[in-house]
């Protein structure tokens, strides 16, 4: 029995459709984050996903208006849809109250250099999330993320 020439290119173009399409379940998430009314600059946003089903969460920055951006990237899991706990934690440097650069900051963390400025109610990780946002396919936009001081 001869097959057929065009079953193995349908079944090549079938596998490359769908290895194609298996970022693009992945959301694109913007926002910007206050602290007290103002725009948190270098602060670290980290998605953690509170279902324990699909894909896992993302860490980003924001930019110098408290700005940010989760964007899909096809060498990262990404943000699937579904409901995720935010994390928000700035760190400056003890002495001169500065951002230190982001690739520095977790040896300054280990060195003990570097203090959180986020309220710890933001941050911690043990219980409840105190922000908690839903992710939905495609895009999400814009995410406003309100912190207070008190």
């Amino acid at each position: 029995m001869r097959l057929s020439p065009f079953r193995p290119r349908a079944f090549v173009l079938g596998v490359l459709v769908v290895a194609g399409c298996s970022s693009g379940s992945s959301a694109t998430v913007t926002g910007v984050v206050t602290l007290d009314g103002s725009p948190l600059a270098e602060a670290e946003v980290a998605f953690e996903r509170l279902e324990r089903t699909g894909k896992g969460g993302e860490i980003t920055r924001t930019d110098a208006d408290g700005k940010f951006a989760v964007i899909p990237d096809k060498q990262k899991a990404g943000l699937g849809p579904g409901k995720y706990g935010v994390f928000v934690s700035k760190w400056v440097d003890r002495k001169t109250k500065q951002a230190p650069p982001a690739e520095q900051i977790e040896m300054a963390k280990s060195a003990g250099t570097v203090v959180n400025v986020v309220p710890a109610r933001y941050n911690n990780r043990q219980g409840a999330p105190v922000l908690t946002v839903e992710i939905k396919p495609g895009k999400n936009e814009p995410l406003q993320l309100t912190l207070t001081s008190k």
